[in-house]
């Protein structure tokens, strides 16, 4: 018997996304990169997809650590809003955090930080915009570079 050639499919990226919701199975989902949300619902093989075909932003591909709830207002209508998992889901999964994607609960979630420091996080960013990365977070009262560098495992490298 003759070998065959073997060919191994090109590795892609897989993400971690949640959906949950009405007339889905709720959960997180490893998909390959480069699915939209209109495709991942596909798969969970609901009839909703067909609702998302009309607006643009089902269409984008998704984010590792984005979450998609379906929840109906009433018979004909239904609502899809598009956000992000808790940093406690992301970081469970292993799913950078960013900065500029976090609520005062997310950052609750690190460790170090309790209801004051969140709040001050939260606050300085209303005030003086984004973080864009994790280093600016110094400029908050009660982070240090130390403390920074406790976190890192945690964030992208941005």
């Amino acid at each position: 018997m003759e070998d065959l050639p073997v060919f191994l499919p090109l590795e892609q990226s897989v993400i971690h996304v949640e959906l949950s919701g009405e007339d889905v199975v709720s959960g997180v989902y490893q998909i390959y990169d480069g699915l939209t949300p209109q495709d991942v619902i596909n798969l969970t093989g609901s009839s909703l997809a067909e609702n998302l075909s009309t607006n643009p932003v089902w269409l984008q591909p998704l984010h590792g650590g984005e979450n998609f709830r379906i929840t109906r207002k009433d018979q004909k209508t239904t609502i899809f809003q598009r956000g992000w998992m808790t940093a406690s889901h992301r970081m469970t999964l292993a799913i950078p955090l960013h900065p500029d994607r976090m609520s005062k609960m997310d950052w609750k979630a690190l460790p170090g930080i309790g209801d004051a420091l969140a709040e001050r996080i939260e606050n300085d960013r209303q005030k003086n915009g984004d973080f864009s990365c994790l280093e600016a977070l110094v400029r908050v009262k009660g982070i240090g570079k130390k403390r920074v560098n406790s976190w890192r495992e945690f964030f992208d490298e941005v």
